[in-house]
């Protein structure tokens, strides 16, 4: 289409540069802990796609996620189609749904170089739970220790009531020292209210 000021095309496979950017900014930290570059996001279908681009990357026959339990079951769609399993760690009903970090301590010893991840979702579906900076300082820890990058399905973040308060987990992953590689997916259909406009991203922190 030409002479109406619009045109019709194909724009980057990972995303428009102002849809890029705009992500960039929103993920970095306005206390300067993480700084986000454009490059560093894609733009995908919804927040369920953004999952699958990260978890088809990382994931191939016979490799293990942990998932949490309970937890989305979309995860487990996901990886079985790539030939992979996935090993659920619990979460402490009596701890505000917290992750039960020995037992995912246990899970990588069990498992060893078959784990090529973990999926931590926070907020949380189905428990609602929202967890602290310090649970995420610790499970950043037990990352590091185990060399296990993070996709954090944080398409809830901001859902928040009271004087609760989500932390990205990338943002406390860049305090800690950015040894722990996060993969953070989300989207517009929760946090911004928007269901049915099918727009995600993930966003990449790798040094």
């Amino acid at each position: 289409m030409q002479g109406s000021g619009h045109c019709a095309g194909y724009v980057n496979a990972c995303g428009t540069t102002a849809a890029r950017q705009a992500v960039a900014a929103f993920h970095s930290s306005d206390r300067g802990i993480q700084s986000v570059q454009a490059a560093s996001v894609i733009i995908a279908n919804g927040c369920s796609g953004a999952l699958e681009l990260a978890l088809t990357a990382l994931l191939d026959d016979d490799s293990i996620l942990l998932v949490p339990q309970p937890g989305f079951p979309l995860y487990q769609v996901i990886c079985e189609s790539h030939g992979a399993a996935v090993v659920p760690y619990r979460l402490k009903p009596d701890q505000e749904w917290e992750c039960d970090l020995e037992h995912i301590h246990e899970l990588c010893v069990q498992h060893g170089r078959a784990v090529r991840g973990i999926l931590v979702n926070n907020p949380s579906n189905p428990t609602g739970s929202v967890f602290s900076v310090e649970h995420l300082q610790d499970l950043v820890d037990v990352c590091q220790r185990h060399h296990l990058p993070v996709v954090a399905d944080e398409i809830y973040g901001d859902l928040t009531f009271g004087k609760t308060n989500f932390t990205p987990l990338a943002e406390v992953a860049a305090a800690c020292g950015s040894h722990v590689p996060v993969i953070t997916a989300s989207g517009i259909g929760k946090q911004y209210l928007l269901p049915g406009w099918r727009v995600g991203w993930i966003v990449f922190q790798d040094k």
